[in-house]
């Protein structure tokens, strides 16, 4: 008798929401299987594959500080040896600063 009148207040749409929402607990745990999920692919492939997944790992170490080659590079006096570089030293004076190079 109570039963019939809640029936009636419940909307089909209700009940179908209702029944996505609680439709997890009612399946069975023993569908999930974890062992699916750590196989990985067999023959030459596998190899490749892990080349792919690696190859973005590391990153931020491009920069590595060397001071001799800093020096060498964009010195006073490697500055000095080249036309170009002389340039560069000429505009740094004019221009007021305080280091020309490192």
């Amino acid at each position: 008798m109570f039963g019939v009148g809640i029936r009636r207040g419940v909307s089909p749409v209700m009940s179908q929401i209702v029944a996505r929402q609680f439709s997890s607990l009612v399946k069975p745990i023993s569908t999930f299987r974890p062992q699916t999920l750590i196989q990985q692919p067999e023959g030459p492939w596998s190899s490749l594959l892990g080349l792919i997944q690696r190859r973005f790992k590391s990153r931020g170490n491009t920069y590595q500080p060397s001071t001799l080659k800093r020096k060498r590079t964009f010195g006073f006096l490697a500055r000095l040896r080249t036309k170009n570089g002389k340039k560069i030293l000429q505009k740094r004076r004019q221009k007021g600063r305080w280091y020309l190079s490192h």
